[in-house]
């Protein structure tokens, strides 16, 4: 009886999730996505830019060993609600580790752009018009904003308007910091007033002084990350092997068994939810995101590289 009932509640909660994933807020305008709808693309890709391939690799396969999981874990230790528990672990076992472990990612990005804007600015004073300095920075670009770089540079050269072609780029980075930039560059699009290297030398070493703070800050959560992750790893290591102990295991197939293993299982999620909250560090909120109450439609951000075509 238990079994039918989690698995209503599991069916009713989808379902509601999914009718809100598509109808989204009120406030929305036509065209543009929801609140919820990003929410859920940062929920599931990380991002409400466009997500690396990577992350979309790494989804697919853990939707494969979530189907084919849950029937075989069900098949091997005889409890029905193996069938929730053995995809849950396939999602939250990598993101457990991913909190656990370093997390550079962003202080990486924030590198990169620091030394992008750096080599902008002297190149500016060197002479050259903006356009010609963003759409030939591709050739030198920091290896971890490569990729959004080269499409900034594939889209001025495919006759985008210079702002346009940076909304985008601030959109894909989704950086409050990157923002500072972003807006520089875009106040200069507009008005060709001088200054504008000074301006992004002055953005650069902001940047850097940044990042020097957030990696003090890093190498102090990464002592207290590597204690949590070595302490719950051992707690899975005897749960799993006790899941082929039949002895151990014959309790939690009776449903009030199963409640328990359900309350168990969400307590651990809940705290390691709750702890990891503690060690990441709020974004802080952008100020060129578009208004998602405006009815003027802006550039969305491609999924694919912007290619140069013969003849440009």
């Amino acid at each position: 009886m238990i079994d039918y009932l989690l698995s209503g509640v599991a069916l009713a909660l989808g379902l509601v999730c999914l009718v809100l994933f598509f109808v989204g807020s009120p406030d929305t305008a036509p065209g543009a996505p929801s609140a919820t709808a990003l929410r859920a693309r940062r929920f599931w890709f990380g991002t409400i830019g466009v997500p690396a391939p990577e992350m979309v690799r790494k989804r697919r396969i853990q939707l494969v060993l979530a189907a084919v999981g849950g029937p075989l874990g069900w098949l091997a230790t005889g409890i029905p609600l193996a069938v929730l528990i053995v995809p849950a672990l396939v999602f939250v076992i990598p993101w457990f580790l991913a909190s656990t472990s370093a997390q550079d990612g962003p202080i990486v990005r924030l590198e990169a752009l620091a030394e992008w804007t750096q080599r902008l600015s002297d190149r500016l004073v060197a002479g050259g018009g903006l356009e010609q300095v963003i759409g030939t920075s591709r050739n030198t670009a920091p290896a971890a904003l490569e990729h959004e770089i080269t499409d900034l540079s594939g889209r001025l050269l495919a006759r985008w308007r210079l702002e346009d072609a940076l909304r985008v780029f601030g959109n894909e980075l989704a950086d409050a910091t990157a923002d500072k930039v972003i807006a520089a560059l875009v106040l200069r699009a507009n008005d060709h007033g001088p200054g504008l290297a000074q301006a992004l030398a002055d953005l650069a070493a902001s940047v850097r002084e940044e990042v020097r703070q957030r990696r003090a800050i890093e190498a102090d959560r990464a002592k207290h990350r590597v204690t949590v992750r070595w302490l719950t790893m051992m707690i899975l290591a005897v749960v799993v092997g006790g899941a082929f102990d039949t002895s151990y295991i014959r309790p939690y197939k009776t449903p009030t068994g199963e409640l328990v293993l359900v309350v168990i299982g969400a307590g651990m999620v809940a705290v390691v939810a709750w702890m990891q909250s503690m060690a990441v560090s709020r974004p802080v909120p952008r100020f060129l995101e578009p208004d998602r109450r405006s009815t003027v439609k802006l550039p969305e951000p491609s999924t694919t590289p912007v290619r140069e075509t013969d003849g440009e």
